[in-house]
């Protein structure tokens, strides 16, 4: 069985908590794990393992998740990795904008928690049950 790493950037502790507990109502293995802001991203994906899969606010502190999109994408090393913009903003000149920078798809942030745990059992179903991740990955 393939073990799947989901790294998830997003500095709002309340979302982290929210994040947790709808991974929690999965009851899947997924292992997950929470970095507060652009800068600890970077450290993280330039000195371990690449995750399967890597979940990003847009505004974060230190390196926002536009530049880390930009950064991620323009790396050989990195930019087959899928990243997911999770945000709050709907705007369409933001989506349009994260697409066209190699993001894999763009969420808006669920404003109940059952949404956020059908969100997540999307994202969770989508990338570890039906699409085929990059060995580099996982």
């Amino acid at each position: 069985m393939q073990e799947y790493k989901i790294l998830i950037a997003e500095d709002d502790e309340d979302d982290q908590f929210l994040m947790e507990s709808a991974f929690e109502d999965l009851g899947e293995s997924y292992t997950y794990e929470f970095v507060k802001d652009g800068e600890l991203l970077k450290k993280k994906l330039e000195n371990e393992k690449l995750p399967s899969i890597l979940m990003m606010d847009l505004n974060m502190p230190k390196i926002d998740g536009r530049e880390m999109l930009k950064y991620i994408k323009s790396s050989k090393n990195m930019q087959h990795l899928p990243v997911l913009i999770i945000s709050t903003s709907a705007a369409e000149p933001e989506i349009k904008n994260a697409y066209a920078m190699g993001a894999a798809a763009y969420f808006v942030k669920p404003s109940n928690f059952d949404d956020l745990v059908k969100m997540l059992k999307n994202i969770t179903g989508f990338y570890f049950e039906a699409a085929k991740l990059s060995d580099d990955n996982s």
